[in-house]
């Protein structure tokens, strides 16, 4: 459940699925409903939770043959992600393989308030872009491998328990441990706290060595996560994920950012018409819910 109060906010999620086929695909099948093609993606408790508070929940999915739109005199061309994160108070992207026009778009919405969520995988630590990606840009870090723990986890050795080293910090309220099934160490390059680390007897596979590296961190308004499993339904609700995942949400929806990226970007001009490619949104619905009710931006 979310505790925050704000007023209706919206956040852009970019599951990292490549478009197919002429039409684009619908918010409701990016979020695991009908869609098995993206199931791997599925993050129903973290929309329901923005959802059924109000909140509005777009989908990115880029066009490649989509010509962007023609900037006026002396401005730069917005990409695709910058045309969205203008209409966008937070953002969550489960990718890190964007080009140096997308990561200057995210840069910008970060720097005018914008709250981010970078939720990655042990095998994408492996593939880093490097200093011009957009971890670099973030100021976050990730280590390759993942952590394991023979002695206690959660069903497979895999599946971690990581506990919070702060009980006052704001994401780890009413979160004594959370469940993290397949994560790899996270960090921050300057500053930053640690939301999350393994508990004892944890070893990261890379080193067969013990370690107690954070596997959440928050950096200002960009939040780190080595894993991106614990958002799924099945994973909800094991230990206190859903506390976790509540307090995600109200992170999301509490920032500055309103929005505010159009002139960092360029002018980008009316808001999309129903059907424009990558352009999937809804709000005032579950995500498990018939897709009749769903609205286009």
């Amino acid at each position: 459940e979310m505790d925050a109060s704000a007023g209706s906010q919206t956040v852009l999620v970019d599951p990292g699925v490549e478009p197919s086929g002429g039409a684009p695909t619908g918010l409701l099948g990016l979020l695991g409903v009908g869609s098995p093609g993206v199931a791997d993606r599925d993050i129903r408790p973290l929309a329901n939770a923005l959802i059924e508070n109000g909140h509005e929940v777009g989908v990115y999915v880029p066009e490649p043959e989509t010509q962007r739109r023609p900037a006026q005199p002396g401005a730069e061309q917005p990409t695709q992600l910058g045309e969205r994160l203008a209409d966008a108070d937070a953002f969550v992207t489960f990718r890190t393989d964007y080009d140096k026009a997308e990561i200057d778009a995210i840069e910008s919405f970060v720097d005018a308030g914008g709250r981010v969520i970078l939720a990655t995988e042990p095998g994408a630590a492996f593939d880093q872009p490097g200093a011009t990606g957009l971890d670099a840009t973030l100021g976050v870090t990730t280590t390759p491998g993942y952590v394991y723990n023979i002695a206690e986890n959660d069903l497979n050795y895999q599946r971690v328990y990581a506990t919070p080293p702060d009980s006052n910090a704001t994401l780890t309220e009413g979160v004594d441990r959370a469940v993290l099934p397949s994560v790899t160490p996270v960090g921050t390059t300057v500053g930053g706290t640690d939301v999350l680390r393994p508990i004892d007897g944890s070893e990261l596979s890379t080193t067969r060595a013990a370690t107690d590296a954070p596997l959440l961190v928050r950096n200002d308004g960009v939040v780190v996560v080595g894993d991106s499993g614990f958002l799924s339904p099945e994973n909800a609700q094991r230990a206190d994920n859903d506390a976790l995942i509540g307090n995600l949400a109200d992170f999301l929806v509490t920032g500055d950012g309103a929005g505010t990226t159009a002139t960092e970007t360029g002018p980008t001009g009316d808001s999309p018409t129903a059907g424009s490619p990558g352009d999937e949104s809804t709000s005032g619905q579950s995500a498990d819910e018939p897709t009749q009710n769903q609205t286009s931006r």
